[in-house]
């Protein structure tokens, strides 16, 4: 499908204005919500000491299990955006102390009781800049095999805000991961996403053709679901996590297909002598729009998942491409270039059996061209790529639904495109080919960055070329 080349008017580019680095929203007696979207926004500060081992488990095995334990509950936390974990030597000897009072050789029942920190401890913990306390323990235990347990003490509103015991672990990192998903939506009133994937396309060797992989929410354990010498395009998840519908070049012509992650089977949804690409699905799963040109025009068809009831959806002048359901099922956002060069456009849609636009809205004015748009999980925001003509550079933008409120989220850093919501809204995945910290073009790279266009970084893929179109799934895992 034709690339589009977007340009965001110089007004545009001065619309980039960050939150700054916090505020956090709570009712009285009850824990702070970290709002990014808040002005004030700053990340929470809190101590993460090491896992104690407790009996049986102490022995080598065991201290290699607390080790890794604690280093990968502090990645996950600085992971999130919202955490900055104080370094061990700081609370060193108050964590000492705290151990001391309570610890045995036998038993983990300090951290699972309610006791908390007594009023002496809270002034010291508080007085070394802790808001937060996370404690483990780790043990083996007859009829609960490994046995891992955390509490979360919320210094700065003196009490607990979270205890967890997971038994029969025979995943010791998932568990972890587990308890950080916990952590992190006590804290912020949203899922977390450490149990969610990626999709993303990519070349295993420089030359090859692009073929689709999926991965953990870091870019961890990649897998491909693709393979064959010709191109694969555009992945997108179902709703409930478990099926992602691509385009493939498999039968010469751009053609939709869907894949199940559970059984690993494809099947093929569309045999068009046209283009047919862009697939997403609708809220409930039921329906899937794409892009499909039919004699000189494109425009946007759906179809149910088993390629059965094809229809017309959107129809316009020029291009119509790029569709994507919101999240609540109301609306539909998608490309038009019915009025010159192609801007974002948002649909209404009607409820009933099956999805029907009442009216469409055109929602970017400025600018050149505008691509990709995507839904916050709340469907409150849309976030796009836009090409810059003066600067020759893509860059992504958010702004409302009803194209109000536009903010630039990339500015001097290469060509950033394809931006995806994470699950709880709070990040953002998109491709970007910059070279380090500067302006300068290199290879496509998957990145992340809080919603607000902060704490921008590079996922850690290896051994891999040209990454792009990142696509966030929902919290399921089904692997």
């Amino acid at each position: 499908m034709k690339r589009y080349i977007f340009l965001i008017v110089s007004l545009v580019m001065n619309l980039s204005a960050f939150s700054t680095p916090s505020a956090f929203a709570a009712e009285a007696g009850g824990p702070m919500l970290i709002s990014i979207d808040s002005p004030a926004f700053r990340k929470l500060v809190i101590a993460t000491p090491s896992i104690q081992s407790v009996g049986t488990i102490n022995d080598a095995q065991g201290k290699k299990l607390v080790e890794e334990g604690s280093q990968e509950l502090s990645r996950l936390l600085v992971f999130s955006g919202f955490f900055a974990p104080l370094a061990d030597g700081a609370y060193a000897g108050a964590w000492d102390q705290f151990t001391k009072s309570r610890k045995t050789k036998e038993s983990t029942a300090w951290v699972g009781d309610s006791k908390g920190l007594t009023g002496e401890e809270y002034v010291q913990w508080r007085a070394l800049g802790v808001e937060a306390l996370t404690v483990g323990a780790l043990s083996e235990e007859p009829g609960k095999g490994l046995v891992l347990s955390f509490k979360t003490i919320d210094v700065s509103r003196g009490k607990e805000i979270l205890a967890k015991q997971f038994t029969r672990i025979t995943d010791y990192k998932a568990t972890i991961r587990q308890y950080a998903d916990y952590l992190l939506e006590a804290y912020t009133g949203k899922s977390g996403i450490f149990n969610s994937r990626l999709v993303f396309v990519a070349r295993k060797t420089k030359g090859v053709q692009k073929q689709i992989f999926i991965s953990d929410f870091d870019g961890s354990n990649v897998i491909q679901i693709t393979e064959g010498e010709y191109p694969h395009l555009s992945p997108s998840w179902s709703p409930d996590g478990r099926y992602i519908a691509f385009t493939s070049y498999e039968f010469k012509n751009p053609e939709l297909f869907i894949y199940d992650t559970q059984t690993r089977i494809k099947r093929r949804l569309t045999n068009n002598l046209g283009l047919d690409s862009g697939a997403n699905f609708s809220a409930d799963g039921k329906w899937i729009a794409y892009t499909s040109s039919r004699g000189d025009d494109t425009d946007i068809f759906m179809t149910n998942p088993q390629g059965i009831g094809k229809r017309l959806l959107i129809e316009g002048a020029g291009l119509d491409v790029d569709p994507k359901f919101s999240p609540n099922g109301k609306q539909i956002a998608f490309v038009s270039g019915r009025f010159g060069n192609p801007h974002i456009f948002v649909a209404n849609l009607e409820k009933g059996d099956a999805p029907k636009v009442t009216s469409d809205k055109r929602l970017t004015y400025a600018g050149w061209y505008n691509a990709t748009p995507n839904w916050s999980p709340e469907s409150d925001k849309i976030v796009f790529a836009g090409y810059d003509k003066d600067i020759n550079r893509w860059d992504v933008f958010m702004m409302n639904p009803d194209g109000s409120q536009l903010e630039r989220l990339t500015l001097k850093t290469g060509d950033n495109e394809s931006p995806s919501f994470s699950p709880n809204g709070q990040l953002i995945a998109f491709q970007s080919n910059r070279i380090g910290d500067g302006n300068g073009k290199g290879q496509g790279n998957l990145w992340i960055m809080n919603r607000d266009g902060s704490n921008q970084h590079k996922l850690d893929v290896k051994g891999f070329f040209d990454l792009a179109a990142p696509m966030w799934s929902t919290n399921r895992k089904d692997r």
